[in-house]
């Protein structure tokens, strides 16, 4: 866990950690709230990304759904907030999460006005942000573990799909995580067993080839991962 989210679970009050809808176990950190209690703080979970799945599994405790991106659930996560500490004049609320869950969407969503971008790591440093006369926002840099490997962490969107190693491994993951025919649908294309034959396909249909009209596995790879990452993929 880096540095810069230790201290906003330090500098505030109230500890709202962002998951994705799609991978809400995968997307949690059990590290990370396991601090905030030790430490004395309130908890809050926020499903994000309610708009890409039908449904979700919703973990007990202090949680809201949400879909910051259609600002659905925004209500109901500041009136949380406030009933955490209903007799504290200023509420000091932090973000924390994965890169790329929508921590900055949240924000926005709540009324704060933080820079956003799809690519995860966006967000530098801590940044304190006003959203109500009683509550500010302290956002900051998303948790990426050092234990996990490159191609699980762009899965759950927490890693730069320009700096894959092997975006193809990657991918195929994926794949096999969704399933083929939910990829195949996704994009109109021909389903397959098999995640690499998979891949071909999708490269085919997006016409994207090397020279000598070879199919260019690392471009789909780098796109399937992306759109994904976007929620292009639901």
């Amino acid at each position: 866990m880096n540095r810069h989210v230790r201290e906003v679970i330090d500098e505030c009050d109230v500890i709202i950690e962002v998951v994705d809808a799609r991978d809400v176990e995968g997307t949690r950190s059990r590290k990370l709230e396991g601090l905030v209690r030790r430490k004395g703080k309130v908890l809050l979970l926020v499903v994000n990304k309610m708009d890409l799945v039908k449904e979700t599994k919703v973990p007990s405790g202090r949680v809201v759904l949400m879909s910051a991106k259609k600002r659905q659930g925004t209500r109901e996560l500041r009136s949380l907030i406030h009933l955490c500490l209903p007799g504290k004049e200023k509420i000091k609320a932090g973000l924390v999460g994965y890169a790329n869950t929508g921590k900055s969407t949240v924000i926005n969503a709540l009324g704060g006005k933080a820079k956003t971008s799809s690519k995860p790591g966006f967000t530098r440093g801590k940044q304190w942000l006003r959203v109500t006369k009683r509550v500010v926002l302290l956002d900051s840099p998303g948790i990426i573990p050092r234990d996990e490997d490159e191609a699980k962490l762009a899965i759950k969107g927490a890693y730069d799909v320009t700096k894959l190693k092997d975006p193809i491994g990657a991918a195929m993951k994926l794949i096999r995580t969704l399933g083929p025919q939910k990829i195949a649908k996704a994009y109109t294309a021909e389903p397959f067993d098999e995640p690499y034959e998979q891949l071909e396909e999708l490269a085919g249909k997006w016409m994207m080839l090397r020279k000598g009209a070879e199919l260019d596995l690392d471009r789909a790879a780098k796109r399937l991962i992306r759109d994904w990452q976007t929620g292009k993929i639901a």
